[in-house]
């Protein structure tokens, strides 16, 4: 008689309860303090591999995850992509089409712009910079963008803040200059972020993070003293960063409002979201992938750019997911903004 391959028989778990646990690679670590399965049935392979198995609802409690993330090599198709139309369909922003909020910055004893308070209104996922303002004594200034970067014209001339190292950018209208009055600006230009981003982060992916530009000298100088805060409302809609995908709901509830706090931009930027309603969650670990329908979450982000990557902090306070399954990945189109579906 043939032996029968063996199918591992799932484990079916009423209520568990596991943790604390570290986990460490060479690019960073993550702690968490515990881990609670609801109706879970999980079956191991065996072999080390991680278990599949469904699980009415897991919560995760104090997350904290250290990291630095360097920009890989995209793909060809991303490549191509870029290179052809200026973005990239493996970036999916969508959240950002109806994004709504300000920025607010203020720059003491700045030489470069004198001591200065700066607002940069964003409305359905646009920045008009002919809205934003930079106040100070004397004659204000003004910022805009053009073929060259983002700038600021102040009473002692433009200063680039960001340059970019390819002329066209999508997602932008640049500054419009007028034939007469000394090619005085007519129109300090727009920027649409959901194509803009999509685009900087695949030429980023494509050649490493200064790909698409980059901060010049005088801007980090600002930048050092520079504090920060705002508030930014996203649409809802899908986020597709490649092994993980994710459309956030409950835009009409005001859900998945984000603060932005800095008290020196040049040191980080801090991002909280304290009631976060997302829906349709895949992430891909190795050979499985972690699926949920529904999900919620309070999470505090800082992000610190270098030379070499990202440096990443990301604290999470509580992440409940619903309708849980982990198997293996399925190559399935992620869903519409439209879906429904509410956390």
């Amino acid at each position: 008689m043939q032996d029968r391959p063996s199918t591992p028989m799932p484990w079916r778990l009423p209520s568990a309860e596991f943790g604390p646990a570290r986990l460490e690679w060479p690019g960073g670590s993550v702690d968490i303090a515990r881990l609670r399965l609801r109706d879970a049935a999980l079956a191991w392979p065996g072999g080390g591999s991680l278990p599949s198995g469904t699980a009415a609802e897991l919560e995760l409690s104090t997350l904290s995850l250290q990291a630095h993330l360097p920009l890989p090599e995209a793909p060809a198709e991303v490549q191509q992509a870029v290179a052809s139309a200026g973005r990239a369909e493996r970036w999916r922003l969508e959240p950002l089409e109806h994004l709504d909020g300000a920025v607010h910055a203020v720059i003491t004893d700045a030489a470069l712009l004198f001591d200065a308070r700066v607002t940069v209104p964003v409305s359905a996922g646009e920045v008009d910079f002919n809205q934003a303002s930079v106040e100070h004594i004397g004659p204000d200034s003004r910022m805009g963008i053009s073929r060259m970067g983002l700038y600021v014209d102040a009473p002692g001339g433009r200063t680039y803040l960001l340059q970019f190292a390819t002329p066209a950018q999508a997602g932008v209208r640049y500054e419009q200059r007028s034939a007469l009055l000394g090619h005085w600006t007519t129109d300090r230009g727009q920027v649409s972020l959901r194509p803009f981003l999509e685009s900087m982060l695949a030429q980023m992916a494509r050649s490493g993070p200064r790909a698409a530009g980059g901060f010049t000298a005088q801007a980090r100088t600002l930048f050092a003293r520079t504090a920060m805060r705002g508030e930014l409302r996203p649409g809802d809609g899908v986020i597709d960063l490649g092994p993980l995908q994710v459309r956030l709901v409950g835009r009409a509830e005001g859900r998945n409002t984000a603060l932005l706090d800095s008290a020196a931009v040049g040191r980080g930027l801090s991002l909280s979201l304290d009631d976060v309603a997302l829906a349709d969650l895949r992430l891909r670990v190795g050979e499985r992938e972690l699926r949920a329908g529904r999900g919620s979450a309070r999470l505090r982000l800082r992000v610190q750019v270098r030379d070499d990557g990202l440096a990443i902090e990301l604290s999470l306070g509580t992440l409940i997911l619903r309708d849980v399954q982990l198997g293996a990945p399925t190559d399935a189109t992620p869903p519409t903004a439209g879906a429904a579906g509410s956390a």
